[in-house]
């Protein structure tokens, strides 16, 4: 148990920045993390294909065969998003590779995402929906948005105006993550 709680606490070395500052995809699932199963009639959260700043794609229908998911929606411009994301950021560094996170931008350009993720270390993977299709998909109005996909690709819950990271923390693990002590 010990283990698997420094495995969950560590950062991920395949989500590291890399020299440009910007994460690549996550790593495996670290050994004996265990998920909980989504309650039954849960909606399927829509799946995409998002490409990153780094110049990868990012499949969520992949990636949430393995792990949960949350999907951070916001704007280079958005100053709620600022206030909030070096919590999100800690709660990334605390799951590792447990829950993938993810940043999506809609409209804001590369650079000033680029911007963003450098000036706000946010160490997870980012990409950008300029046409709004993701964005639409998930009913964003507005930023921030925060949503939690289950292992397997269930819509959990969602948070408009985005959520703290101590109750992120709780959320992910009453819903998505069994917690380990």
């Amino acid at each position: 148990m010990v283990v698997l709680a420094a495995a969950l606490a560590g950062c991920s070395t395949s989500a590291d920045s890399g020299s440009d500052g910007l994460a690549s995809t996550p790593g495996p699932v670290p050994e004996g993390v265990e998920f909980r199963t989504p309650p039954a009639g849960t909606p399927a959260a829509p799946a995409f294909e998002l490409p990153l700043l780094d110049g990868d794609v990012l499949d969520t229908a992949e990636q949430s065969a393995q792990r949960p998911i949350v999907l951070t929606f916001f704007e280079s411009s958005c100053e709620p998003c600022r206030d909030q994301q070096q919590e999100i950021n800690d709660v990334a560094a605390e799951f590792g590779d447990a829950v993938l996170f993810l940043g999506i931008a809609g409209s804001s350009e590369p650079d000033d995402v680029r911007e963003y993720v450098s000036e706000n270390d946010v160490a997870y993977p980012v990409g950008t929906d300029p046409g709004g299709e993701i964005w639409f998909q998930y009913g964003v109005d507005e930023p921030p948005l925060v949503v939690l996909v289950s292992r397997g690709g269930s819509l959990l819950r969602g948070w408009p105006g985005g959520i703290g990271g101590n109750d992120l923390r709780e959320q992910i693990e009453e819903l998505a993550v069994v917690p380990h002590s």
